[in-house]
């Protein structure tokens, strides 16, 4: 272990670990990777018997239960002991958006909390989303306004209070030193994955169109549906499989009313119980993969596509630019646009020479970005190694 570097960090969480979720994937493969190098613990909605089945879990060396729901200072005052007793050197907050673990309260939010009470805080935004998610994009303008006026130093006070706030896209980073412009020095970059060699083993394609992802507002299956049905009396050999958990908006019905409007409910498959096993299958032998997101911090299961050299279609937001290049690495679509979306799927489900090339080209791009577990652990190992280290008050 280098001198000054520390020894105990805290992954915090705001979630259960064991979903099914990037930030959880994520910091579960951080957990496995940081671990021969740190003393790792855990803050997390997490009880011991949900904890359990999580097999990363034998890799932590302590655990602090946090209730995303209590916004008390009480709550943030025990996390703050446990942090000292623990003597973590260093707190890692994963937000699963730009304004997580309350960072619009000026009072109560635990980052800056942290900070102030000398323990050592940075940060990771797994999606720049939107400017005005922190008081509702829906509000009227002058309700947002005068929100903005409460919350948004709240957020520049949380971003001040890190010794940096990393982002999982370009898209991300710009967005969000726009945003936040007081503070813009103190955001960075990491591309953040789970792929090694082992994740997904080299199968034959079929004809298959793959989502792999929650079903939900902001990932727009059905607009996938309403692509696929629009050509698929054109590629009679081809299916749609659509997987991931449900989530508890109107999506899933939006989704299904978008089968049977097309009359191809024979040709889709639906899969809500994806285990890693299933899902790493489905990546490896679908031959097209398509990501209709409304909006997309990064995309993991888009990366793991196009490691598996599949050719892919994508929405134009967020990071998904940053992994599909259009025309080279895959094909971009403008975002809820069904029309265009069938014309792209259209080209690669007609050409089999395309898609072997957007296959290939993706797979280099990954590999020369580092797009990688091995990658991400290790940028992560020497962004806390640079960091200055401050003494627990």
């Amino acid at each position: 272990m280098e001198s000054g570097s520390p020894k105990r960090i805290a992954l915090c969480i705001e979630c259960p670990l064991g979903q099914h979720g990037g930030v959880e994937v994520l910091v579960r493969a951080l957990i496995e990777g940081l671990h021969s190098h740190f003393e790792v613990c855990l803050v997390s909605q997490d009880t011991p018997a949900t904890l359990r089945p999580v097999p990363c879990h034998e890799g932590l060396s302590g655990h602090f239960q946090w209730n995303p729901a209590d916004h008390s200072g009480e709550q943030i005052e025990r996390l703050i002991a446990w942090a000292k007793a623990e003597r973590i050197e260093l707190l890692h907050f994963h937000h699963g958006g730009t304004y997580g673990w309350n960072s619009r309260s000026w009072s109560h939010c635990v980052i800056t909390a942290a900070s102030q009470a000398g323990l050592r805080c940075v940060s990771t935004n797994h999606g720049a989303f939107g400017f005005w998610l922190f008081v509702g994009a829906q509000r009227s303008l002058p309700y947002r306004l005068a929100a903005m006026c409460l919350c948004l130093p709240a957020k520049l006070r949380q971003v001040a209070a890190v010794e940096w706030e990393a982002t999982v896209s370009k898209h991300d980073y710009h967005a969000v030193r726009r945003w936040f412009f007081p503070v813009r020095s103190r955001f960075r970059q990491i591309y953040h994955s789970i792929l090694d060699d082992s994740v997904l083993p080299e199968r034959s394609k079929r004809p298959i169109i793959l989502c792999l992802g929650t079903v939900g507002s902001r990932k727009g299956q059905p607009f996938l549906a309403d692509a696929f049905g629009r050509i698929a009396d054109k590629h009679p050999e081809w299916r749609l499989v659509i997987a991931g958990r449900h989530a508890s908006d109107s999506t899933p019905a939006e989704l299904a009313a978008a089968v049977a409007r097309h009359g191809i409910a024979d040709r889709v498959d639906i899969l809500t119980d994806v285990s890693d096993d299933l899902a790493r299958q489905l990546i490896a032998e679908a031959a097209v993969f398509g990501m209709p997101s409304l909006a997309e911090g990064l995309g993991l299961s888009l990366q793991e596509a196009l490691y598996g050299r599949a050719a892919c279609v994508g929405s134009r937001v967020g990071g998904i630019p940053d992994l599909i290049i259009d025309e080279k690495t895959g094909l971009l679509v403008p975002p809820a646009n069904p029309e265009a979306l069938a014309a792209a799927l259209d080209r690669v489900m007609s050409d089999p020479a395309l898609r072997q090339r957007l296959g290939n080209a993706g797979r280099q791009h990954v590999i020369d970005h580092e797009m990688t577990r091995v990658g991400m652990v290790r940028k992560h190992r020497e962004l806390y190694l640079r960091s200055p280290i401050r003494t627990s008050a």
